[in-house]
C-alpha cells in the first residue's frame, strides 16, 4: 500500500512539473500582448496630440489670414466705396496707388502701398521673410475671375454673370519669443496663403494655413473661407 502510494505522489509530481512550463509560456505572452497593446495605444495617443497640435496651428493662421485680408479690404477703400484688392488685371498697381491716395487725402495721412502690412508682412510688395515671401500677384489673364449673380449682374455685361480678378499674397505673422527657447532669441509664427477671387458685387477670400512656415513634410493645411455678396 506505501509503495502504491508514493508512485501515485510521484506522478502527480510529475504531472506538475509538465504544467508549469505552458502556464509560465501563457502568463508571459499575455504580459506581452497587454504590454504591445498599451506602447501602441500610447504611442497613437501622441500621435493625434501632436497632430491636433499643429491642425490647431494651422487653423489660426488661416482665421489670422482671413481676419487680416478682410480688415486691409475693408479699411482701404477708393472713392467708387470698393476695397483695395483690385477686381481687375489691367491697371492693378495703378488702382491699388489710387486708393491709398484717395485714403490719404481723406484721413491727412502719407501712406504708401509698403506700408500696408498683415502681421510682418507687407503685402502688396515682396520684401517680407525670405521662407515665406509675400509675392502678391494678380493672375495675367483680364477678368480671370466670374461671379455668376443670382439676379442679374450689376455691371455692362451678360446678365448675371460679373467678371472679376483673382490675387493672392503669402503672409508670416510673428507671434513674439518662442518660450521652449533657452536664449529667448527664437520667434514663433503663423504662415498662410491668401486667395482673394473679387468682382463688384463679390468678395471670396480663401485662407490656407500652415502648421510649419517651411512647408516641408508633415505641414499640416486647413483653409478658411469668407464671402461677401453685396445685395
Amino acid at each position: 500500500m506505501k509503495h502504491t502510494q508514493e508512485n501515485y505522489y510521484r506522478f502527480s509530481f510529475k504531472n506538475r512539473r509538465g504544467f508549469v512550463l505552458p502556464f509560465t509560456m501563457l502568463i508571459t505572452t499575455l504580459i506581452l500582448f497587454v504590454t504591445t497593446g498599451a506602447l501602441t495605444l500610447l504611442t497613437k495617443q501622441q500621435y493625434f496630440s501632436k497632430i491636433n497640435k499643429q491642425t490647431q496651428a494651422a487653423y489660426y493662421a488661416a482665421d489670422d489670414a482671413i481676419s487680416c485680408a478682410t480688415l486691409i479690404d475693408d479699411s482701404y477703400t477708393g472713392s467708387d466705396g470698393l476695397g483695395i484688392f483690385p477686381i481687375s488685371s489691367t491697371t492693378p498697381l495703378t488702382y491699388m496707388n489710387n486708393v491709398v491716395t484717395y485714403v490719404n487725402t481723406r484721413q491727412g495721412t502719407s501712406l504708401t502701398l509698403a506700408d500696408i502690412r498683415c502681421g510682418q508682412s507687407q503685402i502688396f510688395e515682396s520684401g517680407g521673410s525670405p521662407i515665406f515671401d509675400p509675392l502678391f500677384t494678380i493672375a495675367s489673364t483680364e477678368y480671370a475671375y466670374h461671379f455668376i449673380y443670382p439676379v442679374g449682374s450689376a455691371l455692362v455685361g451678360q446678365p448675371g454673370i460679373e467678371y472679376g480678378q483673382t490675387s493672392s499674397y503669402n503672409m508670416k505673422m510673428d507671434l513674439g519669443i518662442d518660450p521652449t527657447d533657452p536664449l529667448a532669441i527664437m520667434h514663433l509664427y503663423r504662415c498662410a496663403k491668401v486667395t482673394i477671387n473679387k468682382t463688384f458685387s463679390f468678395r471670396q477670400i480663401i485662407a490656407q494655413g500652415y502648421s510649419s512656415c517651411n512647408l516641408g513634410v508633415g505641414s499640416i493645411e486647413r483653409a478658411v473661407v469668407n464671402t461677401t455678396v453685396v445685395q
